[in-house]
């Protein structure tokens, strides 16, 4: 296929916390996005000693982290499930020991990539003179994994 633009990948959530069996969830398209990332970083930590190799500088990696975001335009149409989402991130229940966590899978031509999440935000926008906008933010909460296509 080579190239693919951002409509062709779709973000899907599941509302569970991260002991969840991922077989076992049901998914949920998050309709009418925009922008839609995801962002693997390593925290390292200087391993560095007085006998490391000629002077130069040693690490190792301790921890992942995945950050997801996205953005879309704010619809009422309960197919796009966006007001079920805001809602759990707002009020989260007991079936998430009341925390804002979701399961989130972005299938795209390369692969899927899913895992459990921890919602860090929900931003609404309704700029007077243009449509109305939300942003997602959310953080690993939990081994996430990408299996090429």
């Amino acid at each position: 296929m080579g190239a693919f633009t951002g409509r062709d990948v779709v973000i899907e959530f599941a509302i569970a916390d991260e002991a969840a069996s991922y077989a076992g969830l049901t998914f949920k398209v998050l309709g009418m996005m925009r922008d839609k990332g995801m962002n693997v970083s390593w925290d390292t930590v200087d391993a560095t000693a007085d006998k490391s190799a000629q002077f130069t500088k040693e690490n190792l990696v301790t921890f992942k982290q995945v950050e997801f975001s996205g953005s879309g335009v704010a619809r009422t149409e309960a197919l796009h499930n966006q007001a079920e989402l805001q809602a759990h991130i707002y009020n989260p229940g007991s079936a998430t020991a009341n925390q804002p966590k979701v399961w989130l899978r972005q299938t795209d031509p390369r692969g899927v990539t899913y895992g459990p999440f921890i919602a860090s935000s929900w931003n609404s926008a309704a700029p007077y003179a243009d449509v109305a906008t939300w942003e997602l933010a959310a953080m690993s909460n939990g081994a996430v994994t990408f299996v090429p296509a």
